[in-house]
């Protein structure tokens, strides 16, 4: 079950991320001001997660969307959990179809990011590429005859 040991690891490095995000996103909400909130993650216009967060292009049905990955990536993490315990498929399934919906979610974001905002967050660049990567080990989970 290495595939979800991965997993589990990359769950929790996508956890703090969408905790760091969604933290950002409640100062800018609640403050209003991009100064409050300034980020590591700010480099230039370009690459900022200021200017990706406060701009409401990026809200999904008014909800910061970071706040959507703090629920989704603790259900991927027990989903994972269960995998190797119970040395099963069946999470992998699951997690297949999350992972794929949370690639066409994050696909939404950039592609809001690129129209609307010109800015994009760097830590949701990350998080597109974990998600990505808990789709491609899912699949091969489900793809090995044998339980991985």
């Amino acid at each position: 079950m290495k595939k979800y040991n991965i997993i589990v690891i990359l769950a929790l490095i996508a956890l703090v991320n969408a905790a760091y995000l969604s933290y950002k996103a409640y100062l800018l909400t609640w403050w209003a001001d991009p100064l409050m909130a300034p980020s590591f993650c700010d480099i230039n216009a370009v690459f900022s997660c200021t200017n990706a967060l406060s701009n409401p292009a990026t809200l999904v049905f008014g909800i910061p969307f970071p706040m959507i990955a703090l629920v989704v990536y603790p259900i991927i993490l027990i989903l994972a959990l269960i995998g190797i315990r119970k040395q099963s498929k069946k999470p992998a399934q699951i997690l297949f179809w999350m992972s794929l919906g949370g690639i066409g979610f994050n696909g939404y974001i950039i592609s809001q990011e690129y129209l609307f905002v010109h800015s994009y967050c760097i830590l949701c660049l990350i998080c597109t590429a974990i998600i990505i990567s808990i789709h491609l080990l899912t699949w091969g989970i489900l793809k090995n005859k044998k339980s991985n």
